[in-house]
């Protein structure tokens, strides 16, 4: 966990700091974070920490119930409504990114394919993940929509978050084919087959997520 120092606004630091903590898997789901500990583990007031909390909190990472703040511990359903919202959105981002989406652009997705192709011969699960973020990334961006880019960074965040502390290495084998279905469509500047296998995409990554969850719970009755 990194250090805050004084060059920029503390809570901003201190919100960042938790964040990237929170995404990489440093705070369990549902675990309780206590402000006091926070702001003596960075060496700062209790007020940066306060405010980080708050802003954590709106985006949906953090949750305060009676006085507690926890580490957001999504449930099936919760899962279930975040890539609703995921689908539909970059249902949209790939269909305008069909139009507007630029040669070098594309160039640049081709070579995420290769890229998350290798990772996974060589079984390099977590650069998979991040290779697998930023080629939806940039179909994001090549939508030149600036309300999606921004409705999208909620989700963005909730999306990695599950995928680094839910799903296992072994569901995402099916990720460098989908992103080559999904760069063929775009290439061809076909809308509706592109919005097709980025729908077909996003619904395979909920059903291999909720496979487990529905493993986990199986194990945990049996272990009962």
């Amino acid at each position: 966990m990194d250090n805050i120092v004084k060059s920029e606004p503390l809570h901003l630091q201190a919100y960042n700091i938790i964040k990237s903590s929170i995404l990489e898997g440093d705070f369990q789901p549902g675990e309780r974070l206590v402000e006091s500990k926070l702001a003596s583990k960075f060496g700062v007031s209790r007020g940066p920490i306060r405010e980080a909390i708050r802003m954590l909190t709106q985006d949906g990472l953090l949750l305060q119930d009676e006085g507690f703040v926890q580490v957001f511990q999504p449930t099936a359903q919760d899962i279930i409504d975040i890539f609703q919202c995921r689908q539909g959105l970059e249902a949209i981002a790939v269909r305008l990114a069909a139009q507007f989406i630029s040669a070098d652009e594309q160039k640049q997705l081709l070579e995420y394919i290769h890229q998350t192709k290798e990772a996974y011969i060589q079984n390099k699960v977590k650069e998979l993940g991040l290779l697998d973020q930023k080629f939806h990334d940039l179909i994001i961006e090549g939508s030149r929509n600036k309300q999606l880019l921004q409705l999208m960074e909620v989700i963005k965040s909730k999306i990695i978050y599950i995928r680094n502390n839910i799903i296992p290495s072994e569901d995402i084998y099916y990720i460098p084919d989908h992103h080559e279905r999904i760069y063929q469509a775009i290439l061809e500047r076909d809308e509706e087959k592109a919005e097709r296998e980025i729908i077909t995409h996003i619904q395979k990554g909920l059903e291999s997520i909720l496979k487990v969850i529905s493993y986990d719970d199986n194990e945990r009755k049996t272990q009962f």
